[in-house]
């Protein structure tokens, strides 16, 4: 019960921005700290991807969603974001969320390779 207590009190209500701007400062913020907390993934989650891969992996993320342009989506998909990140970092995810996340787009991109040579070696 008490750490549910704590749990609450560490809680905070979901930002609202009051612009745009706001919104995509907020938006570069969460984009920084993906970055900056990689190492921090890699060795608590003992993971074996490259840096690059990863780093690749986030940003494919953010691009995704460049053209949303309403500011209560781009804070949704913030809070969405900020909140993952809160829960990788934290430990709450287990080491098969963290893989899973970068395994999907990682093995996305291997098929097409693969599919690419295979083209170019049967022509």
């Amino acid at each position: 019960m008490a750490s549910n207590i704590a749990a609450i009190k560490l809680m905070r209500p979901a930002l609202v921005s009051a612009t745009t701007d706001a919104a995509h400062r907020r938006t570069l913020k969460l984009y920084r700290n993906c970055i900056r907390s990689i190492p921090y993934l890699i060795q608590h989650f003992n993971l074996s991807y490259n840096m690059s891969d990863m780093r690749k992996r986030i940003r494919d993320d953010f691009v995704q969603y460049r053209e949303v342009k309403e500011k209560n989506q781009i804070d949704r998909l913030a809070f969405i974001g900020e909140t993952e990140l809160f829960d990788a970092m934290s430990l709450l995810k287990t080491r098969s969320h963290v893989v899973n996340y970068f395994e999907t787009k990682l093995a996305e991109e291997t098929e097409n390779e693969t599919e690419q040579l295979l083209k170019k070696f049967f022509e």
